[in-house]
């Protein structure tokens, strides 16, 4: 071996170093990788002097991928090269993490001759290992068809360009998971939002190329929403949450087919689109095997814990009012999965030209809605509440109304939903608050009035809840409006009070501390638990109509009421039965020295309800069932 000149050795270093250099700033781009690796082969040949330049990546399944080759025969780039013996020197290299050199590898007693490498007349080798963050990941090898015996500075040399090697694997790689974490969940590893979108256009985009070329299956998009997951967070932690999603994910994947697209669109909403699948029928048939994957039981914490889940399908090939699009399925599945869920937990529902129709009335009443307030569309009617002794009038309970130009007025069962979902309810909510207080503050300075002052009931959804200006426009509402000190009452449903929930045990607290009461209204619907009663901070209990409604006949209603009155009195809660609507119900609540009562037999709501003494006129003791009404009821 002729030794360098040291000429010649000044020279090589320059020419490695700006070769380095330059090669470093690409690899830092990650730009055309492949076109990199050649141009490093090339210098790493030129050099140490050699006749094949090899770059070898480790795959994460164990296999080896020939990720450039240069030389008079080079291999393929991506060939999967074959299994390697245990004694070849690729290997040792990827285990040790140390050089390989051998200036014969046909008789070097350390490796298996490499007879891939033999048949294309290599003799000698030199092989150093790419380093990754946390371990090796592969091999750039020089190899010689004459026995030569490498130098240190040729390890060096090669050690350095093997770092260029690591910096351009390390940078396509962290490309490639920013983009795979740019169009996927995190935490289930499913496509998300933008990549379920994206496969919905393209979809709809191969259909329309396909000209004259007729295809008779159609495109189904399902959005699933799982019904009382946030249960799941309030009882186990987020973690556990976290958890079931997971594991619900890997159901989902192994239930469609390996061609469809299921995402995680947020929260706990899954997404679904589904080409060439052959009818309606069969998309439902997907719906409940979907479901089905929801019931089975999953253990958490030690329990076992099922889900139901809510499913909404738009169809591809149904005639829609507008055009197929991803917008128009998305809004129609988007429909669907309202109605199911209205009609409660666990049902299926396809759109049709019935779901258009309400949609469209829908999307009117959405826009209409976001002008009402300003066009001064809003009223308020109350409704008294009375002591059921003497029919007292001890509070009234404010009631949003919505007068439509041309509709005239609509069902709050209509449009509080929509304010719901659209955030509305959030100044819709502040209105009714600071309109009822400026009415009904005068009304308490009333001098005909004795005894507390009237107490006024606004109802507070959970989307208002969530706000946490909420007790702010409380306390300053009831300064501003100069309402008597503590007669607000605040009226929140169980799902908006459930005890689980940090958040909204401290938003009550808050609300609390303005010298608002909370009661607890409709009791008996929803998540009903007594203890309810007591762990949160209410002062008052509304009894559901829909037990009202059974008495005095319904043995079982009549049984649960008078529990409830009796339970309520030893943890000195106020109890107030609604949806009185006969003398016989009334005459029964009496009986049961139930404290006060509300409901259309003593009055409806009105603008301006009648703040005057009942229109019965009690006996003394209990109420005798053939009470009627002195007076005709006022239409509201």
């Amino acid at each position: 071996m002729t030794t360098p000149r040291p000429e010649d050795e000044v020279s090589r270093r320059l020419v490695l170093a700006e070769a380095v250099a330059e090669l470093s700033h690409r690899a830092l781009r990650a730009d055309a990788p492949e076109a990199l690796l050649r141009e490093l082969l090339r210098v790493a040949v030129d050099v140490v002097g050699t006749d094949y330049g090899t770059a070898v990546q480790l795959l994460p399944d164990g296999r080896l991928r020939l990720a450039s080759e240069l030389g008079p025969q080079p291999m393929p780039e991506g060939t999967i090269l074959p299994v390697a013996p245990e004694r070849s020197y690729v290997r040792q290299v990827l285990e040790t993490g140390e050089p390989f050199l051998a200036d014969d590898l046909r008789s070097d007693p350390r490796v298996t001759p490499p007879r891939l490498l033999l048949a294309r007349g290599i003799v000698s080798g030199l092989a150093v290992p790419v380093h990754g963050p946390h371990a090796v990941t592969g091999v750039l090898a020089l190899h010689s068809s004459k026995s030569r015996r490498f130098s240190r500075g040729d390890v060096a040399d090669a050690g350095v360009l093997a770092s260029v090697v690591a910096h351009a694997w390390e940078q396509v790689e962290h490309r490639r998971l920013l983009g795979h974490q740019a169009i996927h969940d995190p935490l289930t590893g499913l496509p998300n939002r933008a990549l379920f979108g994206d496969r919905l256009e393209h979809a709809l985009a191969r259909r329309s190329s396909m000209g004259e070329v007729r295809d008779d299956r159609g495109i189904a998009v399902m959005l699933i929403d799982l019904d009382d997951f946030k249960r799941v967070n309030d009882t186990f932690g987020h973690a556990a949450g976290d958890y079931l999603l997971q594991v619900l994910s890997r159901r989902f994947r192994g239930t469609v087919r390996p061609q469809d697209t299921m995402a995680r669109l947020g929260g706990d909403e899954f997404g679904l689109v589904c080409d060439s699948m052959l009818d309606e029928a069969t998309a439902v048939d997907l719906a409940h095997r979907l479901r089905a994957a929801c019931g089975e039981q999953v253990d958490i914490a030690g329990s076992s814990v099922k889900l139901m889940a809510s499913v909404g399908i738009a169809w591809g090939e149904r005639p829609l009012a507008e055009p197929l699009s991803a917008a128009s399925l998305l809004n129609a599945a988007d429909t669907a999965l309202y109605q199911a869920k209205h009609k409660g937990r666990g049902h299926i529902q396809i759109f049709d030209e019935r779901l258009e129709r309400v949609t469209r009335r829908r999307r009117q009443l959405e826009a209409d809605l976001q002008n009402a307030i300003d066009r001064d569309e809003l009223r308020v009617h109350y409704q008294p509440v009375r002591r059921a002794a003497d029919l007292h009038i001890v509070g009234v309970e404010a009631l949003g109304r919505w007068q439509h130009p041309s509709r005239g007025l609509v069902p709050p069962s209509e449009f509080i939903p929509i304010a719901e979902q659209t955030g509305l309810i959030i100044p819709l909510g502040e209105w009714v608050l600071r309109t009822a207080c400026q009415q009904v503050a005068p009304w308490q300075e009333d001098p005909k009035r004795s005894g507390d002052p009237l107490w006024l009931a606004v109802n507070v959804s959970p989307r208002q809840l969530d706000d946490h200006h909420l007790p702010d426009v409380v306390a300053e509402t009831v300064r501003d409006t100069k309402l008597a000190a503590c007669s607000l009452v605040l009226e929140l449903t169980e799902s908006a009070l459930m005890p689980g929930d940090a958040t909204r045990r401290s938003a009550l607290t808050r609300l609390r501390e303005t010298g608002a009461r909370l009661f607890l209204d409709d009791f008996g619907t929803g998540y009903s638990s007594l203890t309810h009663l007591t762990q949160l901070p209410i002062q008052a209990v509304k009894i559901d109509r829909s037990f009202v409604a059974g008495l005095p006949a319904n043995r079982r209603n009549a049984a649960v009421v008078t529990a409830l009155i009796t339970l309520s009195a030893e943890l000195d809660l106020q109890v107030i039965a609604e949806g009185v609507e006969t003398p016989e119900q009334l005459h029964t609540l009496q009986v049961m020295r139930c404290e006060a009562v509300q409901g259309f037999l003593l009055d409806r709501p009105d603008p301006q309800p009648r703040l005057k003494p009942s229109q019965f006129v009690p006996e003394q003791g209990a109420a005798p069932a053939e009470h009627r009404l002195t007076a005709e009821r006022r239409p509201g």
